[in-house]
């Protein structure tokens, strides 16, 4: 079955922009991923549309310049998607969100290509989830800076920071449910799409050859116990330690944030979450708040969403 993303577009072509001053407004519409495998492209196979139409190019790290009243001029990188019978579509794959603006400039590529459905849109927790502290459980909205939590490598470890962003519940930052049990969780579960999941046992080791991956939530979906939330708003709460470490929320085992990501080295889907919910947070580390915050490791492998189809068969 098709999976459906609602994105956020202008509706420009960055080879053959308007006017200097033409005003661009917000238009919300659907990806569809027809054959589920994470990638929009122009294949006839594949069968991937953008506002209901067939992608004929896809043009990847296209930029514009715009000029956001209060703001000022603001450069956007993102894809470009041409589709049959209809004007060339543009998305940001940097983590903006987009407003009203009026147009500046632009820059394009030269060859057509195909993007990850994730690259449209950190790990995150939402309100409500129980996390495993020294004995006992506490809200996550409840824990403060220097609280300890319990994590499965180090033990009991303060908090760095944490930190709380409300967004509007769509497209890249819909939020991911995990119904009880889903997981082996003990309550349902609401998490940020990149934010990845331990998933340990004989799948694991048969399919990748370790005993504990990571595996981010979007690439976890059944479209049963385990679907995307869109509707209204939701906040993201993250949980900074000194290392990227593993906790528990709601009785299963996930990733703490990861500020490494807001390198522009890193996985490209979770540092365009990152830049788009905690800009600040991304100004500090890029101004050298903390030099081994911007260097620490991924506490476990990290599978790729083919190799996440195969822990699901």
């Amino acid at each position: 079955m098709a999976i459906e993303y609602t994105d956020q577009f202008f509706v420009i072509d960055p080879g053959d922009p308007p006017d200097a001053g033409t005003v661009l407004s917000v238009f919300k519409t659907e990806i569809t991923d027809s054959n589920e495998d994470g990638v929009i492209n122009t294949r006839a196979n594949a069968g991937d549309l953008v506002n209901g139409g067939s992608v004929s190019k896809v043009w990847v790290d296209d930029t514009i310049t715009v000029n956001i009243a209060g703001v000022g001029d603001v450069t956007i990188t993102g894809v470009t998607f041409y589709i049959d019978g209809q004007a060339a579509l543009f998305t940001p794959t940097d983590g903006t969100v987009l407003q009203t603006a009026t147009f500046v400039s632009a820059s394009f590529v030269t060859k057509s290509t195909k993007i990850n459905v994730g690259e449209f849109g950190p790990a995150c927790f939402t309100p409500g989830t129980w996390i495993d502290v020294p004995g006992g459980q506490r809200l996550i909205e409840a824990l403060q800076p220097g609280d300890l939590v319990m994590t499965r490598d180090h033990g009991a470890q303060p908090l760095l920071q944490i930190s709380r962003q409300s967004v509007a519940a769509s497209g890249v930052f819909a939020p991911v449910l995990f119904a009880a049990g889903a997981l082996g969780n003990e309550v349902a579960l609401l998490v940020s799409q990149q934010h990845r999941m331990l998933i340990t046992g004989w799948r694991a080791q048969l399919y990748y050859g370790e005993d504990e991956v990571l595996v981010p939530a979007l690439h976890l979906l059944n479209d049963q116990t385990i679907r995307l939330r869109p509707g209204g708003q939701v906040d993201y709460i993250h949980l900074l330690f000194q290392r990227h470490e593993i906790v528990t929320a709601a009785g299963i085992d996930s990733e703490s944030f990861y500020p490494a990501e807001a390198d522009a080295r890193a996985d490209r889907a979770a540092a365009a979450e990152i830049r788009a919910l905690f800009p600040d947070l991304v100004a500090d580390l890029a101004g050298g708040l903390n030099e081994g915050l911007r260097r620490m490791p991924l506490v476990r492998p990290q599978i790729k969403r083919f190799e996440a189809a195969l822990l699901g068969a």
